[in-house]
């Protein structure tokens, strides 16, 4: 059975400051924290407060301190952390130190419906994380379809033997879910553009190319778009069985 887990916050709205913490019993709350976290506890208006039923499982409870403490930045507060939370809650997303937490993914279009590997032909399947990288768009649902086609497009390693066999973009969600996030019809026999020397930062990147669509906007070729697909999902470029 689960251990349970209750959640904690020591608030205090005049300092606008907040500290969100999970332990195993009522009386965590009370215990040694860090230094910033016990100043906040025992400061003048500060309000503690926990919730009045325990999560079923540490899990649960990491999930809600994580998006509590998301929404608490946003509305103005400045979070109070300890190393465990910096560690397993958050990490870096950009230069200026803001945060993200693991646990919260840019929301993604989902329908029921399943599409297996060996039911695609002349496809080439690539892996999305759900984060914005290197300056291009995150999976967002709401995203228009011409930009996010451009990091779905690349740039890929793929092999020159295959790429006239591609026909079919598939971009998939990494991670547990593996929704199809957009499917793109490709002409072949249009120019695969290699990466400029200047973004490449090894000389292996060089040989990457972006594969060319037909259209953009059209990101969901055969009605697959939102669908989950069931197959090999990698940190590189997968293939239908017919691609050799």
């Amino acid at each position: 059975m689960s251990k349970e887990t209750w959640l904690y916050l020591y608030e205090n709205s005049e300092l606008k400051k907040i500290y969100i913490g999970i332990g195993g019993s009522l009386g965590r709350v009370f215990q040694s924290h860090n230094k910033e976290a016990e100043e906040l506890r025992d400061a003048s208006k500060t309000r503690l407060l926990q919730t009045s039923m325990p999560f079923s499982s540490r899990k649960d409870a990491l999930m809600a301190e994580a998006v509590a403490i998301y929404i608490a930045g946003l509305s103005g507060y400045e979070p109070v952390y300890d190393s465990e939370q910096q560690d397993e809650l958050f990490k870096p997303t950009n230069i200026q130190g803001k945060k993200s937490t693991k646990y919260l993914m840019p929301a993604v279009y989902v329908r029921d419906g399943e599409i297996r590997q060996e039911q695609l032909s002349s496809a080439i399947i690539v892996p999305i994380s759900s984060e914005r990288i290197e300056g291009r768009p995150s999976a967002y649902g709401c995203e228009p379809p011409e930009i996010f086609a451009e990091r779905a497009t690349g740039y890929w390693e793929i092999a020159s033997g295959r790429r006239s066999q591609i026909k079919h973009l598939v971009a998939v969600l990494t991670g547990s879910h593996h929704v199809i996030l957009g499917s793109w019809e490709v002409d072949p026999e249009k120019e695969w553009k290699l990466k400029p020397i200047e973004e490449c930062k090894t000389s292996r990147e060089q040989s990457r190319v972006s594969i060319p669509i037909v259209n953009p906007k059209e990101a969901n070729h055969l009605d697959i778009r939102g669908k989950t697909y069931m197959g090999r999902l990698g940190q590189r470029v997968s293939y239908s069985p017919d691609i050799q």
